[in-house]
């Protein structure tokens, strides 16, 4: 079956087709593109409506509450896919962030780098040690818990702006509004260093898997060109996956290059 992106891309095609000299078809199928096309695009505004705040995201349940008790899994190829992508990261040994409403999945990753933010109301620092220690990691001293806030700002005072490498983001976009996304790239922007890097677990609504789920309400409005298209105000480049055409996964680049870890001294915080 055909995603919402690929028809829209034909779309596109035959209005390009119909410009040229199909005389025969040219009039009736250039009648038949355009209310395609105004289908399409009045439903992706109705959605755009439902999810545009955060008070919208919150009456459709996606709060505390849900992260608290929702269970995350993720197939062997989506595991080895976030895995790759957060050692390579991690190996730069940059302060690295973790947005954690829902699991500690990968956050013994972190104890590659200089200093590790874990950002979630989920879990408190007693938890995350007793996660890691299943890992084998022991001695966790670089770890900090701090609170993830739900409107998506993230305060200079829980995380030096300026002074991160990379953000790992999973299972929590999908869930978010428009404003709480937007939100949260420019805190990105904010604290990560020039060159650093976000990695963004996000549903594509113009893939037919994920925008089953949002019309199911089961997940927000999103789709990759309206991310694209908040990421480049932040001027953020952006590089899009899909695995196993459920799993849409985006890498969002601050202009600038990552040249040492001691480019820049790193905040020191009481503990």
């Amino acid at each position: 079956m055909a995603s919402r992106y690929q028809i829209k891309e034909a779309v596109k095609i035959l209005k390009q087709a119909v410009e040229e000299n199909f005389d025969t078809f040219k009039s009736a199928l250039k009648e038949d593109l355009l209310e395609l096309e105004k289908y399409i695009s009045h439903s992706d505004d109705a959605y755009k409506v439902l999810n545009s705040d955060m008070g919208k995201s919150l009456q459709m349940g996606f709060n505390d509450k849900f992260f608290e008790t929702m269970e995350v899994t993720h197939h062997q190829n989506v595991s080895n896919f976030i895995e790759t992508w957060v050692l390579k990261q991690s190996d730069w040994k940059y302060p690295v962030v973790y947005l954690c409403p829902t699991t500690l999945m990968y956050t013994e990753n972190g104890i590659k780098t200089n200093l590790c933010y874990i950002l979630s109301n989920r879990f408190d620092m007693g938890y995350i040690n007793a996660y890691l220690k299943t890992k084998n990691v022991i001695l966790a001293r670089q770890y900090r818990h701090k609170k993830l806030e739900i409107h998506g700002d993230i305060p200079d005072m829980d995380i030096p702006h300026g002074q991160v490498g990379s953000v790992i983001c999973l299972d929590y976009v999908p869930y978010l509004s428009l404003e709480q996304v937007r939100n949260l790239l420019e805190s990105f922007k904010n604290i990560l260093k020039p060159g650093g890097s976000a990695f963004i677990h996000f549903s594509d609504a113009d893939q037919e898997a994920e925008w089953n789920h949002v019309v199911a309400k089961k997940h927000t409005y999103l789709t990759q060109s309206l991310l694209e298209q908040m990421a480049h105000k932040f001027d953020f480049e952006c590089e899009f996956y899909h695995i196993e055409d459920f799993y849409s996964f985006a890498s969002i680049k601050k202009p600038g290059k990552l040249d040492s870890i001691k480019a820049g001294p790193t905040k020191i915080e009481k503990i």
